[in-house]
């Protein structure tokens, strides 16, 4: 491990011992490591010992230039649940956490990646680039959870075939799949699909994140609404069915995902002025 993403030595023992209580609370690997990897960032900057931390050193790291509403909302959650642990085991008297004003979710629609970058990014030259698009953009799964695929995930039911997806908090589900993703998986055998270099087992969600926009010009989780959008319009607006290929908790979550054109809107306007003027006949 380099100097950069080492954990410094004062906060060793607390980040290890709160590793182990998530783990005996069955998280995820994924979110232990993404925790992991916050709260070494704050501790390489701020020098201190954890005990020692402020809530105005909180703030400041919150409040840093170039930091997302996304962001600014992951790492206050971190702080939160990390100092609650050290408050509850002894480590500190306090929360700095407590009392700081909650950071709201953007209201603000994200984009739906449009058809022409997924277009653009099947015709990449890279096979393995063209398979995580395809999962992705056909399937619907987070950056993370493609990173994690492996081979023998895939099941063949009577309905055809289905792949088992590792999610978020260790909550595996099922997504049918098209035939032709199907084949291009299988055509790859068992174990990872994606495997990773230098000891790792898999790709992470940064590389995939990388291929994604490289190829399409647009993240993967705006292909991952993309999916989300098309399968809207297909199902008749079968939010609930979304939900579950999705693995959302809340419904809420999943309609943010689904984009409403402008020509959508239009089509609903003119099926009701078509519905008020077959009433009117009917007068």
């Amino acid at each position: 491990m380099s100097k950069k993403n080492m954990m410094p030595e004062p906060w060793n023992d607390w980040v290890d011992e709160w590793s182990a209580d998530m783990r005996l609370r069955s998280l995820s690997e994924n979110t232990i490591n993404l925790r992991r990897y916050q709260i070494g960032a704050f501790a390489r900057h701020t020098g201190k010992h954890p005990g020692e931390v402020t809530a105005s050193d909180i703030r400041k790291w919150l409040g840093r230039k170039g930091l997302g509403n996304a962001a600014k909302r992951g790492d206050r959650c971190m702080f939160s649940i990390f100092y609650g642990w050290a408050q509850r085991n002894g480590k500190r008297l306090d929360n700095p956490v407590e009392g700081m004003p909650t950071i709201k979710r953007e209201q603000r629609k994200k984009r739906a990646a449009p058809e022409q970058a997924v277009l653009i990014g099947r015709d990449s030259s890279d096979p393995r680039t063209r398979l995580i698009i395809m999962l992705a953009a056909d399937a619907g799964l987070r950056r993370a959870e493609i990173a994690q695929v492996r081979g023998d995930d895939l099941i063949d039911d009577e309905l055809g075939w289905s792949l088992i997806v590792h999610g978020k908090g260790a909550k595996d589900r099922i997504v049918p799949l098209s035939d032709e993703l199907a084949r291009e998986i299988r055509r790859r055998g068992p174990g990872w699909l994606f495997p990773g270099e230098k000891g790792c087992d898999h790709i992470c969600g940064d590389t995939v994140y990388r291929l994604v926009k490289d190829a399409t010009g647009y993240p993967p989780h705006s292909l991952r609404r993309r999916f989300a959008t098309a399968a809207y319009i297909t199902s008749n607006g079968n939010v609930m069915a979304i939900k579950e290929l999705l693995g959302h908790e809340s419904l809420a979550t999943t309609q943010s995902y689904i984009t409403v054109s402008g020509r959508m809107l239009r089509t609903v306007i003119e099926q009701a002025r078509g519905y008020e003027a077959r009433g009117t006949g009917d007068g």
